[in-house]
């Protein structure tokens, strides 16, 4: 197994990792801005004017942080669009295969609204594109295809879900309703004792890796579907759509990120593994 030394090393120079780390910060950032009763708490040695200069402070890294994590995102909308792609030349189509697709093309063209008023929302003098009430107005219309895309994305990853259970309760190999046909017909007392539980015992072991392997499965795709779930509350109260505490959007965000980098984190330590075999 991978140290945490070394898989953080691994997490903190992957793309996707490192954005993961901005959003944390920013969502915790936000969560003190949205609160700053709980700056005291943190900096109870400070004076009452260090408290408010830093909520002030905080407030512009958050915003220096989601514009930086938006340049980092900035090619990331190809990659969906290229998924999406890559899904749909596919042969055959379950209604998942079709709800990733949606979402994906719905996620690249997000990611391309993002990163076309980037160089407007950086605010340089002298540098813009479609001018700074444009770039807010296609920012803003952004937020709602990133819900539809969180709305499409949490509707596959359930509907996988279901199927990963459905599958899990009727298993392919194994002993009893699975056992292959062969076996069922083959009466008590044929063949060697001695071949017969050497076969009982590799049907033994196959069903607890394959319960293992759901289970797995299951608990990665139950997380990816509470962080899109937790994500909706983002562009839902951007869109005005619905009323939340801002408070309590930046706690769904912050949530929401450690449930995808935990992701991260783990498709870091499998690599490390990998390299090690």
């Amino acid at each position: 197994m991978a140290g945490y030394f070394e898989q953080f090393v691994a997490f903190g120079t992957d793309i996707v990792g490192l954005e993961r780390i901005m959003r944390f910060i920013q969502s915790v950032f936000s969560i003190l801005t949205a609160y700053p009763a709980l700056i005291p708490m943190l900096l109870s040695h400070q004076p009452s004017a260090v408290h408010k200069t830093s909520a002030l402070a905080m407030g512009q890294l958050s915003d220096h942080l989601n514009m930086t994590r938006r340049a980092i995102r900035l090619f990331w909308c190809l990659g969906s669009f290229q998924s999406s792609w890559n899904a749909y030349m596919a042969p055959e189509k379950s209604i998942e295969a079709w709800l990733a697709i949606l979402a994906d093309s719905l996620f690249g063209l997000f990611g391309l609204m993002e990163s076309v008023t980037l160089p407007d929302l950086l605010h340089v003098k002298g540098l813009s594109v479609f001018g700074l009430d444009e770039a807010v107005r296609i920012d803003y219309q952004s937020k709602g295809v990133w819900l539809a895309a969180l709305a499409c994305s949490a509707s596959c990853t359930g509907v996988k879900i279901f199927r990963t259970y459905a599958r899990r309760a009727v298993p392919e190999t194994g002993s009893g309703f699975g056992a292959p046909e062969d076996e069922k017909k083959q009466a008590p007392g044929e063949g060697d004792e001695k071949k017969a539980q050497a076969a009982a015992e590799k049907r033994r072991q196959e069903r607890e890796a394959a319960s293992k392997e759901a289970s797995r499965k299951i608990g990665g795709l139950t997380r990816k579907l509470l962080a899109d779930l937790l994500d909706i509350a983002i562009p839902a109260w951007a869109t005005g759509l619905v009323d939340i505490d801002v408070g309590m959007v930046w706690v769904a965000m912050f949530f929401s990120t450690i449930f995808t980098g935990y992701a991260v984190w783990e498709r870091c330590g499998q690599a490390i593994d990998n390299r090690r075999a």
